[in-house]
């Protein structure tokens, strides 16, 4: 816990005031990216596999979590409700647990009894870098639709409030 909030704290200044991003997306609540997000092989609980590269053409919220973090505990079901809200913005959420030891069908009850209907990814069972999570979790990335990494939120967050469900009907609008 206190590594989260001494790095919590480091990262405080970069997200400050609206930052310009690759695509144009500005945001107060979320750190600058302009990289190239890494191709990975997701498996989901059930075994079903997706690789990102094949979401090109589709912005993507890149979330991980686990199930023993409790900032992630509420911002599973606040996730969820955010996706139905953004049903119609094209926005493909990826949910992905870092969880090693704990087996799918766990993760994935675990999930459902949050409320939780997305599909959920096993970074343990998929190809993905642990340098996405290596500073701490919860954290989630945004994708645009050319598979650039355009923005991080370091730690938990409202997901569905007004103001972010605004930040990210704006992040699909300007990655067409």
């Amino acid at each position: 816990m206190l590594r989260f909030l001494l790095l919590t704290m480091l990262w405080l200044p970069a997200i400050g005031p609206a930052a310009s991003y690759a695509a144009g997306f500005k945001s107060e609540y979320l750190q600058q990216l302009d990289e190239a997000a890494p191709d990975f092989l997701l498996r989901d609980a059930s075994g079903s596999q997706l690789q990102l590269y094949k979401l090109r053409g589709r912005p993507v919220i890149l979330h991980f979590w686990a199930t023993w973090c409790k900032p992630c505990r509420h911002e599973l079901p606040a996730l969820e409700a955010l996706a139905g809200k953004l049903a119609d913005s094209g926005i493909v959420f990826l949910l992905v647990a870092i969880d090693g030891d704990t087996e799918a069908a766990a993760v994935r009850r675990y999930a459902q009894d949050l409320g939780v209907r997305l599909p959920i990814y096993l970074a343990s069972d998929s190809t993905v870098t642990d340098r996405y999570w290596s500073w701490g979790i919860p954290v989630t990335y945004l994708i645009d639709r050319n598979g650039l990494l355009v923005g991080r939120a370091l730690g938990p967050r409202d997901w569905d409030s007004a103001a972010m469900r605004a930040v990210l009907v704006q992040f699909a609008a300007q990655s067409r």
